[in-house]
């Protein structure tokens, strides 16, 4: 098979954090050095020019187009400016990519790539959501319909869109796009778990390795600190919550820009003593914590095919979570968790001590479901759809 030349820039180990890096991760699992990579560098590689670099005992074709220092606090200008900036400038370097197989996910790297000839590009969309609608930078939402509108015109180009959402999201977005993209050219495509790591095993060894008391109850959400992804909303469900279960905790399992702005309101709410979070933690941890806890709780306000939310069903975790993309395609309220739709706080809380009912076999039959999700089928699934050169 010939070469897969990803686009992502990131370091292919641990930054930035977030889906994107998740998945790129996913594909050097599945792929192995069939992919050569293109991305920036946070330590010593060379900028500019075509080195080896080993990745999980694996060694890979690597190009970095700029050194970043890693810094998880949010910039003044975005990164995405600079990736498309710096990706722009390495055009004469990567020149030969018109007649090669590349994968992408970002839209600034179709954009920078945009003129470039290539003829086999498949983009990885994960949701299809306007990002500037929803982005942390204030003065975004005022480029939205510029965004929009390049970003459906440089679609048009591309052989393969696979769509990590759900199929009404889906056909929204082909619906805004005006014909500009074809139906044919879209292909949902959710995002993959590690189901090895990611499964059910016996609660009570899991909270003794982590020293967990056998008697509380313990919630779990995990991810991105974010405001996007509803801390308050959470934290303030859980305060409603623990008015009915009082021996309880709950656990950020993630860090991000936020993570202050949640630390301040945590002591605000004085509930220090029962909310904690535990940073970013490598997925044997996290799976755990999942299979360590009572509950998993979402109150993302926006999200694509979430990959937490399947890594809590398959470690057989009862839910409840904010409605957004995927979530009703996953969850079947009342079997193995609760959607709520209104995002009204005492109602989620409600909720949230409903399904710490629902009976085990639900959960377990929910948690096998997930294993269509693999990253062990993330290869012939991708295959299977996009033809390459």
């Amino acid at each position: 098979m010939r070469k897969i030349y990803v686009i992502e820039l990131c370091n292919y180990e641990d930054y930035p954090t977030g889906g994107h890096l998740s998945f790129a991760k996913q594909m050097l699992r599945a792929f192995g050095n069939q992919l050569a990579l293109i991305g920036i560098s946070t330590g010593t590689e060379p900028v500019g020019k075509w080195i080896k670099k080993g990745l999980g005992g694996i060694e890979y074709d690597y190009f970095s187009v700029k050194k970043f220092q890693k810094d998880f606090k949010k910039p003044i200008i975005p990164n995405r400016l600079k990736y498309f900036y710096y990706l722009s400038k390495c055009r004469k370097e990567l020149s030969f990519l018109e007649n090669e197989n590349v994968f992408i996910q970002a839209p600034e790297v179709l954009f920078a790539i945009r003129n470039w000839g290539i003829k086999s590009i498949c983009f990885r969309s994960p949701g299809v959501i306007n990002m500037l609608v929803s982005s942390r930078f204030w003065y975004a939402k005022y480029f939205k319909d510029i965004y929009e509108k390049k970003l459906y015109k440089n679609l048009q180009k591309i052989n393969i869109i696979l769509a990590s959402a759900d199929r009404n999201s889906i056909i929204e977005f082909y619906k805004k796009s005006k014909n500009r993209i074809q139906p044919q050219q879209i292909i949902q495509f959710p995002t993959r778990i590690d189901t090895e790591i990611f499964k059910p095993f016996d609660r009570t060894l899991a909270r003794a390795r982590l020293n967990i008391d056998q008697e509380k109850k313990v919630i779990i959400t995990t991810g991105r600190i974010s405001a996007l992804k509803g801390w308050k909303f959470m934290i303030d469900c859980f305060a409603l919550f623990k008015t009915k279960y009082p021996d309880s905790v709950f656990y950020f399992l993630g860090d991000g820009e936020d993570r202050s702005n949640l630390e301040k309101y945590i002591d605000e709410r004085q509930l220090s003593e029962y909310v904690s979070i535990k940073g970013k933690l490598e997925p044997l941890m996290i799976a755990l914590y999942l299979n360590a806890c009572d509950l998993y709780i979402m109150g993302s306000y926006i999200e694509g095919w979430s990959t937490s939310l399947v890594e809590a069903i398959a470690c057989g975790v009862p839910v409840c979570t904010s409605n957004f993309s995927s979530a009703n395609d996953l969850i079947t309220s009342g079997f193995n968790g609760f959607v709520n739709d209104r995002r009204d706080e005492n109602e989620f809380a409600e909720q949230m001590g409903q399904a710490l009912n629902l009976p085990k076999e639900a959960l377990i039959e929910k948690s096998h479901e997930m294993q269509k999700y693999s990253v062990s089928n993330l290869k012939n699934d991708l295959l299977a759809n996009w033809k390459l050169l």
